[in-house]
C-alpha cells in the first residue's frame, strides 16, 4: 500500500471473502468446480498479500481485479482440457463462442489505459454510478459519461 504499512490479511479475508467469492462465482458460474473456486479465492488473497506494496487504487478494486484475473486464468487452463471432449462440453452447458468472446473482451480491456481500466472497473464491475465516479475523480459527470462512451466504442472496434 502507499504508506508501506503491512496489512492484516486475516481481517481482509474476513471482510472481503464473500465479495471475492461473488466475483469469482459470477464469472465461473457452472464451469468450474467448487474446489476450483476455493483455490481461486485463496490465490486471490495470497496475491493481494504478496503485492500489497504495489496497490495504487482502493483495496476493494484491487481485490476484484486479482479475483477476475485468477478466474480467467483458471478458465483458460480448463479450456485446454475441455476442448478435447465434446461430451463434457455439452454436459456442462459450456458455450465455446461465449468463452471466446469473453477472452477477446479481456484482451481488449488489457489494451485500455490505466485510467480507462479503472473507470471501466468502477462502473461495470464495482457498480458505482457515474455521479459517484465523477465525484471520486474530481471530474464533471458529463466528462465521465463521455469517457465511458469512448471506452465502450474502443472495446467494440474490430482490430
Amino acid at each position: 500500500m502507499k504508506n508501506n504499512v503491512e496489512i492484516n490479511i486475516d481481517l481482509i479475508i474476513e471482510e472481503y471473502s464473500h465479495y471475492v467469492f461473488t466475483i469469482v462465482y459470477n464469472i465461473a458460474k457452472d464451469i468450474l468446480s467448487y474446489q476450483d473456486i476455493e483455490e481461486i479465492i485463496a490465490d486471490t488473497f495470497y496475491l493481494f498479500w504478496k503485492n500489497q506494496n504495489k496497490i495504487q487504487t482502493n483495496m476493494k478494486a484491487y481485490l476484484a481485479t486479482i479475483a477476475k484475473n485468477c478466474t480467467y486464468n483458471k478458465l483458460k487452463q480448463n479450456k485446454q482440457y475441455i476442448e478435447y471432449d465434446d461430451q463434457i462440453l455439452n454436459e456442462q452447458g459450456y458455450k465455446e463462442d461465449e468463452f471466446n468472446r469473453m477472452l477477446i473482451i479481456e484482451e481488449k480491456i488489457k489494451r485500455l489505459t490505466d485510467q480507462e481500466k479503472e473507470l471501466f472497473h468502477l462502473y461495470y464491475i464495482e457498480g458505482y454510478k457515474i455521479k459517484e465516479i465523477a465525484k471520486m475523480n474530481n471530474q464533471k459527470t458529463n466528462y465521465t459519461k463521455v469517457k465511458l462512451h469512448r471506452i465502450r466504442k474502443k472495446l467494440r472496434r474490430k482490430e
